[in-house]
């Protein structure tokens, strides 16, 4: 018994030291840092849902309404046709649209949810027109891409050996010649810009377009030339816009008529052609005649490429500006215009130096005075303008 007292003693000695010693900092240390928490045997109950990152929410206690319910009140609220309800006011307005809506670029066709302010009609309108424009750029990619296709497969083909199947129709033979000769003439299209040769940023772009325009229409083909128009037009334009403009001025009736060789429209737009230049340049148009200079010799060449590698980019550019606003008149009107830069030289001239000289025009021709005498130039023969003249 002694011996325990002593023992119990010495052990309250040494606490109450360790408490004189570490003082208030004593109750600190008495327990353990990581104390066990014993859980509540009767949790408290959650009646409202909290938020939670991950797991179920605990469902709120009341009565459950039926999905169907739900759904139906879903529908009435937010306008869409439901079982109950086949002509809603959304199914309606979209009976009234005359075109499909596509994907998620409907979307922007869409009524604003219930519980805010409805679209005012010129917002709306000016959706309609961004969706519409929106489709018409989706169709035009799709064309290209349709037609590029096409070529590639024709481009393998020509590269592949000969088999012994049965030969091709003569259209698809005379589409594979002009098919090789896009690849020839590439490389002669603005030869002093370097952008579209092989292994130009362009040259690729150029390739396509000039094979999807060729399987696009296969009874024109590619005719030399076309590569200076599509070269143009890369030049200021999108793959997909290239391709549309490109296809749409080549099918201009004064283009397709020389690209498609048709004798008889161009003997009629020489015919006229001359009309006005006997009109307005007698003394030279006489000096023609004179020398047999007949204007297929260097009209041809102007008009195919419309002057795109007749003249300086620049102004072959402007030339195209006005082109498209007045239609193909001033194409023949330039052509006067520049007889009329250079007839004092013309004149001088024998035949085999003015055809020499019309085919291969000066590098350097001055703008200004070329657009005026351009502007001088008058499209009225005996009171009958251009498109009266070339239909009689």
């Amino acid at each position: 018994m002694s011996s325990g007292n002593s023992v119990s003693g010495g052990l309250e000695s040494s606490e109450e030291r360790r408490h004189k010693k570490l003082g208030p900092l004593a109750s600190l240390f008495s327990g353990s840092l990581f104390a066990r928490r014993v859980k509540d045997s009767h949790p408290k109950e959650q009646k409202d849902p909290g938020w939670k990152l991950f797991g179920k929410v605990p469902p709120r206690e009341g009565h459950i309404k039926d999905p169907k319910k739900i759904q139906k009140e879903y529908e009435t609220k937010s306008g869409r046709a439901g079982p109950d309800n086949p002509t809603s006011p959304r199914q309606s307005a979209r009976k009234n649209l005359d075109f499909e809506p596509l994907s998620t670029t409907a979307l922007i066709l869409e009524d604003r949810p219930a519980n805010l302010p409805a679209k005012p009609a010129e917002e709306a309108q000016k959706h309609r027109q961004q969706y519409e424009e929106m489709v018409a750029q989706a169709k035009k990619r799709e064309l290209y891409n349709i037609c590029l296709a096409r070529a590639k497969e024709k481009w393998k083909s020509i590269a592949a050996p000969a088999s012994d199947s049965e030969p091709d129709d003569a259209g698809s033979s005379d589409r594979e010649s002009s098919l090789e000769l896009i690849k020839l003439d590439i490389s002669r299209t603005f030869p002093q810009l370097c952008i579209f040769q092989q292994g130009g940023p362009y040259h690729d772009v150029l390739h396509s377009i000039l094979g999807a325009y060729t399987c696009y229409r296969p009874d024109v083909g590619y005719v030399q030339g076309m590569s200076f128009i599509a070269a143009v037009l890369i030049l200021n334009l999108d793959t997909a816009d290239t391709f549309i403009a490109f296809t749409n001025l080549l099918n201009k009736p004064c283009q397709m008529a020389f690209f498609r060789v048709d004798h008889s429209l161009m003997l009629t737009y020489f015919a006229a052609f001359e009309v006005f230049f006997e009109e307005n340049l007698p003394k030279l148009f006489a000096h023609f005649q004179k020398n047999n200079l007949s204007p297929d010799i260097y009209l041809i060449d102007w008009i195919f490429t419309l002057y795109s590698k007749s003249l300086p980019l620049d102004l072959a550019c402007r030339v195209w500006d006005v082109f498209c606003r007045d239609g193909e008149e001033f194409l023949f009107r330039t052509a006067l215009g520049l007889l009329r830069l250079y007839q004092d030289v013309l004149t001088c001239m024998d035949f085999i130096h003015m055809a020499q000289f019309l085919t291969r025009l000066p590098d350097l021709i001055p703008a200004d005075q070329l657009f005026q005498h351009i502007a001088a130039i008058h499209m009225s023969s005996r009171n009958r303008k251009w498109s009266q003249v070339c239909t009689t």
